[in-house]
């Protein structure tokens, strides 16, 4: 497996930014990436790419508090360290609502409050701020969605024009091309049932006997029913106070039709890529002949399934299981992104952005 180059050997020119959230009502903080050898009185415009990431309360680094993965930070410093001054791009990375430096004065559960719709329109806010820096060519902005950033892409592209502004020019769909949020949680859940089902020796035995099927399946029901409670509560609490969930994001979406939403508003290049070895989410969809049909209106549409990929953005030699997630990823996140994806992505903006090549290819 190839391996992105050490972080210690990267040179950028990092900045943070700070817009206003869609409701005007805080700031979004993060970080705007450019090469360190960038001359800004050149008369050259630079394309530029927004990062939007994953599920859960993650900063502008891909990281969480109890979670380090160092995608975007990861991303972005490739990025920008490895290309030709005459192929830079810049990047930009934002902490999510709620989250890092992005916090509401007086409100605690201000991540626990956000819904969907909330992260779509945040994502078109940073996307705005991006068109906006007189050292980028608004006409050459690109989306790259990791996981849950990748399910909401098209209604972030949709947006983008309704707003006004040039159209998306190209999405880069990480770990979540096709897939939806509700049908993602069953794939999950189905799996820790099946390992659990599969386990062998004391261990096996004491989660049979503590994690049953039926135990499992009725604390689905339960927590369903409390997000779809009569009162539609924006958050839920669970396990005696200590655990919160955003009820409003899991209804909206459950509401959420990715697939139609990914044939009416994909209109621009593409570039898909899931590994055989993630769990969270499913492959099948970076298949040529499935991919096409997802996103007709799409200029070009490029698809990938890495055999060790998995969610991380790492690859893994040996099996891939949901029980091992805390443990594996927490190994994964000191690594370096995965050589290969970053390889097929350099590769992509090459011909995309910089050689016109607008013919759809798959593998």
């Amino acid at each position: 497996c190839m391996i992105s180059p050490p972080v210690s050997q990267l040179i950028t020119m990092k900045t943070e930014i700070s817009f206003q959230s869609a409701d005007h009502t805080f700031r979004i903080f993060g970080d705007l990436y450019f090469p360190d050898d960038f001359n800004e009185n050149a008369s050259t415009l630079l394309p530029g790419i927004l990062i939007v990431s994953g599920s859960g309360p993650l900063d502008r680094n891909g990281n969480a508090p109890t979670m380090k993965l160092n995608t975007s930070n990861r991303f972005a410093e490739h990025i920008v360290s490895s290309r030709s001054a005459e192929r830079a791009i810049a990047v930009i990375s934002y902490d999510k609502r709620g989250t890092g430096k992005s916090m509401k004065k007086d409100d605690k559960n201000l991540y626990y409050r956000a819904g969907m719709m909330d992260l779509v329109a945040d994502a078109i806010e940073a996307v705005k701020y991006l068109a906006s820096d007189p050292r980028i060519d608004r006409k050459k902005i690109i989306v790259l969605g990791h996981s849950e950033g990748a399910i909401i892409m098209p209604l972030i592209c949709k947006g983008v024009i309704e707003s006004g502004l040039e159209p998306v020019f190209g999405c880069i769909f990480y770990c979540g091309f096709g897939e939806n949020v509700k049908d993602a949680m069953d794939l999950q859940a189905d799996a820790v049932k099946k390992e659990i089902r599969e386990l062998t020796g004391p261990k096996g035995w004491i989660l049979r006997t503590v994690a049953s099927e039926e135990k499992i399946d009725r604390q689905r029901k339960d927590f369903f029913d409390k997000v779809n409670g009569p009162d539609e509560p924006d958050f839920i609490s669970m396990q005696c106070g200590l655990v919160k969930q955003s009820a409003k994001w899991i209804r909206e979406h459950c509401e959420f039709n990715a697939q139609e939403c990914l044939a009416q508003n994909i209109s621009c290049h593409c570039l898909a890529i899931t590994g055989c070895k993630d769990f969270q989410v499913r492959d099948e969809f970076c298949k040529p002949e499935v991919a096409h049909g997802l996103v007709p209106k799409a200029l070009s549409i490029e698809v990938h399934r890495p055999t060790n990929l998995t969610h991380a953005l790492r690859s893994s030699e040996g099996p891939s299981k949901i029980l091992d997630i805390n443990k594996d990823y927490t190994k994964m996140g000191k690594l370096p992104l995965d050589g290969e994806v970053l390889s097929i992505t350099d590769a992509w903006l090459d011909k995309i952005v910089f050689e016109g090549d607008t013919v759809a290819s798959a593998r």
